[in-house]
């Protein structure tokens, strides 16, 4: 039932975005992005995002690239609260999770969008939701669900005239009335489907109606009307190099030509259908190997790999099944050969599948070297920052309480040397020493609260910044903005100071070296991660030597230890951008 999904629905809503995309070539998108980037224009970027996206997925079949550059192109749309970009994208990256199987994120996905369109009066793109959700809920067995989402289709195309929406609503319900065995409902609706798609531009429509009444009129052992219908639609299909639907029309032509005894024929089209799902499966594998999400990187990488040559192996096994099956109609001497043949490549498989297990199994156990050494090493970067932040803390109380106290004390007593003293010839000296003693409290108190910042555990995070940023604002000094959206008011006190000494070393490190203008500083909540941005319009630096001074140094091994990513974004002269997305967990 899957592939029909794919095949018959999939391929027609993303085809519409796909025409935009396929006007223009790659270089012209990545241009269009690099300028926005230059301009800091975010409306242009998160544009240039979404059509690189759409651009990868259509033309280059890579989802894995296609699901990051929509992921960043979401970030930039809700960033610049433009609802319609935003929304537009979680629709195309429902349709990747539901690709990809992830049939509960995609159904969550899918709600929401609903949710939106009703609420904006847009039966258009309620009707395109809900045919979605019908063929989701097919796909997870929940027939009731999933003729809710057909009759709810059929109102909202009762109030547009839409033909490319209702010839779409009938390939859905031909496949609803195929799945609940009422074949003769399906023909009907089948027929339907066929005359109306005659008035419609889209030979894609076309072609699908008549593939889907072939089906039907397959199972009713209308084997002639099958092969007319079948026929019918071969020329517009040979346009499509890798078509799983192309597939099934082939196995079904042999199938229906064995059905009549034109064993000939059956065997050309059986030989076809061989040949075409050896290529399927070879640019499947290929794509496959390239769309894993980075989130799963290594282990579902294995997976992946492991069942990608499980379907090769078993598909080869059964185009031997079948050229066994054929042959046994002959000669019984061809029999017996095949059969021999079979066994053969039986084993051979099975030696190379073991071969495959053993040589996946050693990765497995690499990653888990590799996961106990990062653990050991954020062990001790833990001990080491633990140890750093309590020396801090000494260090500062120490300064307060101490040098701060005896810096007062001898103010204290130098103004009451100077009430006492009327000689007017030692007041600018008094003076001077006065100012001096403030300056030297000031900055035993500047220096003590760097090392300790009280308004991280007394306030919390956001005010502990605001107070950073306040003493960073200096006359000559570049103007910094900060931002915040959505952050947790109680954090984990870890990853509080884990944040906030981020923020104040890229913060120490662009007011010195950078020579920025301007400095956004931007903290936004995502899920169960808080993503930190910073960027400058400063002189940048090579990313190539990225982590060879003490300052890098210290961010890394502070994102490592609350179990975060960087990036950082930064050439000569055009300035310097961090992202970085670590976990936080609320007290």
């Amino acid at each position: 039932m899957k592939k029909y999904i794919y095949i018959l629905f999939g391929i027609v809503i993303l085809s519409q975005s796909a025409l935009f995309a396929q006007e223009k070539d790659y270089n012209y998108y990545l241009e269009q992005l690099n300028q926005a980037r230059e301009s800091k224009d975010f409306e242009r970027l998160a544009d240039a995002y979404y059509q690189i996206g759409i651009f990868e997925e259509e033309r280059n079949r890579n989802s894995e690239k296609s699901f990051e550059f929509l992921s960043r192109a979401l970030e930039y749309y809700k960033f610049l609260n433009d609802t319609t970009g935003e929304f537009s994208t979680r629709y195309h990256i429902a349709n990747h999770l539901f690709k990809n199987n992830m049939l509960d994120d995609a159904r969550n996905e899918y709600e929401q969008l609903k949710e939106h369109y009703n609420s904006n009066k847009n039966e258009r793109l309620s009707a395109l939701v809900e045919l979605n959700l019908f063929n989701l809920n097919l796909e997870d067995f929940d027939i009731a669900k999933a003729k809710q989402s057909l009759d709810l289709t059929k109102v909202y195309l009762d109030s547009i005239q839409n033909s490319d929406l209702e010839i779409r609503y009938l390939i859905n319900q031909i496949k609803y009335y195929e799945y609940v065995q009422e074949l003769d409902t399906a023909l009907v609706m089948a027929n339907e489907c066929v005359e109306l798609s005659k008035f419609n531009t889209s030979q894609l429509d076309k072609t699908v109606c008549l593939a889907r009444r072939g089906d039907i009129q397959m199972k009713l052992n209308n084997f002639q009307g099958a092969i007319r219908d079948y026929l019918a639609i071969l020329p517009e299909l040979k346009k499509i190099p890798y078509s799983t639907l192309k597939l099934e029309v082939f196995k079904n032509l042999a199938f229906c030509y064995s059905s009549l005894s034109l064993y000939k024929n059956a065997n050309f089209f059986l030989n076809q259908h061989s040949v075409l799902q050896d290529s399927i499966l070879n640019e499947n594998r290929i794509i496959a190997l390239n769309n894993l999400t980075y989130k799963h990187q290594n282990e579902k990488k294995s997976a992946e790999i492991k069942l990608l040559e499980k379907d090769k192996a078993y598909a080869q096994q059964s185009n031997q099944q079948q050229k066994r099956a054929i042959t046994i109609l002959g000669i019984a001497f061809a029999v017996l050969l095949l059969g021999l043949y079979y066994i053969v490549s039986f084993y051979r498989e099975k030696i190379k599948t073991a071969n495959i297990i053993e040589k996946q199994n050693d990765k497995i156990s690499k990653q888990k070297i590799k996961e106990l050494k990062d653990e050991i090493q954020i062990n001790s970067m833990q001990s080491m920052l633990t140890g750093q932040e309590i020396e801090r803390e000494r260090i500062a109380k120490d300064l307060h309480d101490s040098l701060g106290g005896l810096l007062s004390t001898i103010k204290l007593q130098v103004d009451n040397i100077q009430n006492k003293d009327t000689n007017s010839n030692m007041a600018p000296e008094y003076k001077k020493a006065t100012r001096l003693l403030d300056v030297a409290v000031s900055e035993v108190r500047a220096i003590s609260q760097n090392l300790q910042p009280g308004a991280l555990s007394s306030l919390g995070l956001l005010p502990a910044l605001n107070d950073l940023i306040n003493r960073y604002d200096i006359d000559h000094g570049p103007e910094i903005v900060f931002q915040h959206f959505d952050i947790p008011p109680k954090l984990d006190q870890m990853v509080a100071l884990g944040i906030y000494r981020i923020v104040q070393e890229i913060l120490t490190n662009a007011i010195r070296h950078s020579k920025a203008k301007e400095i956004l500083v931007q903290l936004i909540k995502e899920d169960s991660e808080i993503a930190i941005h910073i960027e400058d319009d400063g002189i940048g630096f090579d990313t190539n030597q990225k982590f060879k001074s003490m300052g890098l140094e210290n961010i890394k091994s502070r994102v490592n230890y609350l179990k975060g990513s960087m990036e950082i974004d930064s050439r000569p002269n055009e300035g310097t951008s961090f992202l970085i997305h670590v976990k936080y967990n609320l007290k």
